[in-house]
């Protein structure tokens, strides 16, 4: 990764409800977010599992991005790492719009995937 990056590091907390579902909520230092936000430069966002989530048996197997407004989501990549319990999304922030970016879990052989949580280019001005 580049060192001009800004970095920001989010935890995966993931839970089953009542009904069975992956529930998934974040924390940055400690402090619930969304997990998106808003980005106006090249970022790069590592999401890991809470050793909870872990031993619930959750790992990531990638992510989807796709376009909500504009064509960011060319912008996007990611990478596993950490035995598939981190995966850090990078934002290059070339082109304004908002992106959908679900994540992609597995647990026990069955696949769930994320709310979306938001993130929105805007231009560096």
């Amino acid at each position: 990764m580049n060192t001009t990056l800004e970095k920001v590091d989010f935890q995966v907390h993931i839970e089953f409800n009542d009904k069975k579902e992956a529930v998934f909520s974040y924390t940055e230092n400690g402090k619930a977010v969304d997990g998106g936000g808003t980005v106006r430069a090249e970022t790069a966002g590592t999401y890991t599992l809470t050793p909870v989530t872990v031993r619930l048996g959750f790992f990531f197997t990638g992510a989807t991005i796709t376009n909500k407004i504009g064509t960011c989501a060319q912008d996007f990549s990611y990478e596993l790492s950490d035995n598939r319990q981190a995966i850090t999304v990078t934002d290059t922030a070339k082109n304004s719009g908002t992106a959908c970016l679900i994540f992609n879990v597995e647990c026990n052989d069955k696949p769930y995937s994320s709310p979306d949580p938001q993130v929105i280019n805007k231009d560096k001005n």
